[in-house]
């Protein structure tokens, strides 16, 4: 386990794979984060107003709603959430997803594969 400088208690996780999405849930969890992991966009603001986390983190493409919409709403509703935008791409190259993610709110990016050490010490340097 990777040490962090400020533990944040709560985290979201958008992401319509499921073995990505139980993979990160699990990784949190074991690193003392309460983690909620939903697959799909539809009531996310209602969702995310009642758990309160500290950070989301969304995919980009994603079946009823891209991860650029959630990172809008979310910076809307809580100007102060952490964001963090993940991508393996799509009908283009993830670095362009991603890009467009950081310029629209995202505090920080992956690009899929990562691993959860990159995870980790991402979540840790926005904590600093």
């Amino acid at each position: 386990m990777i040490p962090v400088s400020k533990i944040m208690n709560k985290i979201v996780i958008v992401e319509d794979d499921i073995v990505i999405r139980e993979s990160l849930k699990e990784i949190l969890e074991m690193n003392n984060y309460e983690v909620m992991a939903i697959d799909s966009c539809l009531d996310l603001m209602k969702k995310v107003n009642e758990f309160k986390p500290d950070v989301l983190i969304t995919d980009i493409i994603m079946p009823d709603k891209d991860g650029i919409e959630i990172i809008i709403e979310t910076k809307k509703v809580l100007p102060n959430i952490i964001l963090i935008a993940i991508s393996g791409g799509g009908r283009i190259d993830s670095e362009s997803y991603l890009n467009t993610a950081k310029y629209l709110g995202a505090d920080a990016t992956l690009k899929k594969p990562f691993t959860h050490k990159e995870l980790l010490d991402c979540i840790a340097n926005l904590v600093k």
